[in-house]
């Protein structure tokens, strides 16, 4: 109980902080219309780094720090990136809308323009806005067997190389190309879906709004936060292709930048939800190529 306890009280301090975020993003947001000069990037254009970015990752830092002088912080605008440990760690990316303490054991998304914040504490459950259960169907997950109907979201990332579009264009074909009109491989999932941002994509496999999410390139800033929302759903979070052949530990899941989850399932007749989803998870690999880029 003891730490149920500290989970929940670290829990609303971070709930608090994305509400604080949330504010700062939405007047920023306003502000930015109204200036003339150049936004500053970080690597293109499709990867903007802003004064609100920076704002709102002063204010968690010097919060975290006021609250908890012992906690270590790991995040991408400071480039505070110490080894991760067995010591709570705050994994923050803040315009992408997410801080979280520790190995997953409290996650926190904050989406501000669609006025939601998603949170979950390891053991506590995840919720919308404080009170509504996730997934959104009533908090219970609705059934999927089949690779072939999963909505699925897949994003084109900010590496705009030859190298690695040849692989993302051709994945992207099989999942969606139908094998029986030329496309050798295809599965013609039921959708793919694109949000421009790994921290919406990963709420909606929460909301059971997206069935399956696969991604490479990403960082753990991404998706740490999300794991353990995904997870109290009863989700599934794993890596890339090799990582349950090779028994990969939770941090090395986390920070090895390939990453797949699978929303919320019922068991089937025949199997349980866990083996349905590593199923989807092992299909999907299948069918898609691993990309490497020059920083991974």
């Amino acid at each position: 109980m003891a730490v149920e306890h500290q989970y929940q009280e670290i829990l609303e301090f971070a709930y608090g902080l994305a509400e604080k975020a949330t504010d700062l993003i939405l007047k920023g947001s306003a502000a930015r219309w109204n200036k003339t000069d150049e936004i500053e990037e970080k690597k293109n254009s499709v990867d903007l780094v802003t004064e609100t970015d920076q704002a709102v990752e002063d204010m968690i830092k010097a919060a975290v720090a006021e609250k908890y002088p012992s906690h270590q912080l790991y995040s991408y605008a400071a480039g505070d990136r110490p080894p991760l440990t067995d010591e709570f760690t705050w994994i923050v990316d803040p315009i992408d809308g997410l801080t979280n303490d520790s190995f997953s054991v409290v996650g926190v998304i904050a989406l501000p323009f669609l006025h939601q914040i998603f949170s979950a504490r390891l053991g506590g459950g995840a919720f919308m806005n404080r009170t509504t259960p996730l997934p959104l169907t009533g908090g219970i997950p609705q059934p999927l067997t089949d690779l072939s109907k999963c909505m699925i979201g897949a994003e084109w990332g900010s590496d705009r190389t030859e190298q690695t579009f040849a692989k993302k264009t051709a994945s992207f074909a099989r999942l969606a190309g139908d094998p029986t009109k030329g496309v050798k491989g295809g599965i013609m999932a039921h959708a793919l879906r694109t949000t421009g941002s790994t921290c919406c994509n990963v709420a909606a496999i929460a909301a059971g709004q997206l069935d399956v999410y696969w991604d490479a390139g990403c960082f753990p800033w991404d998706v740490c936060a999300g794991a353990i929302i995904v997870s109290e759903t009863g989700g599934f979070f794993s890596g890339g292709k090799d990582a349950e052949a090779q028994n990969t530990t939770d941090a090395d899941v986390l920070m090895g930048r390939r990453y797949i989850f699978v929303r919320a399932l019922p068991p089937s007749k025949t199997e349980s939800a866990e083996e349905i989803q590593r199923r989807l998870a092992k299909e999907l690999y299948e069918v898609v190529d691993e990309w490497t880029n020059e920083d991974m």
